[in-house]
């Protein structure tokens, strides 16, 4: 379906759902270039909405192109939540995304309007719709380095270290996913409990409407190639240099997301533009796969675990 037909569906679907829920939410998810963050903002022109980022890269100002931030001047006319709100050196968990959602949410709700939550990362948009209880853990910058000067002298020691501390989320990351499994030997030896043991699912707080967009996969990877090139015309180099320039080191948390690292080594190596776009296309599909895959496992668990205050849509995009 057409992005107008989608609309038509989702207005009716909202206008369903509104009749028979009182304080409710609207989730929209699914893979990367699906116009979630398009299909908000349409939205903003039919509902008194504000909408609430789920981006764990948008929370970070200055990083903007490669982030695929709206526009400032949408910003200023609907209300965005959750965006540009900490510098790129700084840390923000998704504990405190989850603190400070829940109390966004109410402050929407009160004014009688609805809170829309647009996502792009898993942990974050969990703390809602599976409503974790999660533990109060700031970040140990110092337990950190202990651990990546461990994993340094000792490939894939730390995964070993998990596997005996909490095996059920050992098996769920790579030995490669470093930043993931210091998360999960922090939370432990800060807390004394496992990731497992303090991850606990409730039911949510609000009544959730779950609108899903999907794309298949050509057309997936024909809308990033498209996208890459645009960010590129559009100053995408010329941001990672200036946030170079501004002292946010390569080693920082936000700079190595996909895209940023690759711009990164581009930049420090002197490589090809054309091998820049290359290399950025296959591990964006690449991305787009991996997310494929796990929002058929959602799927699945949707069908097999219902839950009464949620209800699923899934719309199926095709231009």
């Amino acid at each position: 379906m057409e992005i107008q037909e989608i609309l038509n569906q989702v207005q009716n679907d909202i206008q369903s759902f509104k009749q028979s829920n009182q304080d409710w939410i609207i989730i929209i998810r699914w893979a990367t270039a699906t116009w979630k963050s398009r299909l908000s903002i349409l939205l903003w022109e039919f509902f008194d909405i504000e909408i609430i980022s789920a981006d764990s890269r948008q929370i970070f100002k200055y990083m903007d192109i490669w982030t695929d931030k709206v526009p400032s001047s949408i910003l200023k006319q609907i209300p965005h939540h959750q965006i540009n709100i900490v510098n790129p050196d700084q840390t923000y968990t998704a504990w405190q995304w989850k603190e400070t959602t829940q109390k966004i949410i109410p402050q929407i709700l009160n004014q009688n309007k609805t809170p829309i939550i647009v996502w792009w990362t898993w942990l974050y948009i969990d703390t809602i719709y599976k409503n974790f209880s999660m533990p109060s853990c700031p970040p140990d910058y110092k337990l950190r380095e202990k651990l990546e000067q461990k994993e340094i002298q000792t490939p894939w020691i730390l995964h070993q270290e998990l596997t005996q501390i909490d095996p059920q989320e050992a098996n769920k990351l790579h030995p490669n996913s470093i930043r993931f499994i210091i998360r999960a030997l922090e939370i432990f030896y800060k807390t004394g409990k496992t990731k497992t043991e303090s991850y606990i699912k409730n039911s949510p707080t609000q009544p959730i409407l779950m609108i899903w967009l999907r794309r298949d996969k050509e057309d997936t990877n024909n809308r990033i190639d498209i996208r890459i090139q645009e960010m590129i015309q559009c100053w995408l180099i010329d941001e990672v240099k200036w946030l170079l320039k501004k002292w946010y080191w390569p080693q920082l948390q936000s700079m190595q997301w996909i895209w940023y690292k690759e711009t990164i080594q581009y930049i420090n190596w002197n490589l090809d533009l054309q091998e820049l776009q290359e290399t950025l296309k296959k591990n964006t599909h690449h991305l787009a796969k991996k997310q494929r895959t796990r929002f058929r496992r959602y799927i699945q668990e949707s069908k097999i675990n219902t839950k009464e205050n949620i209800t699923y849509k899934l719309y199926n995009l095709t231009n």
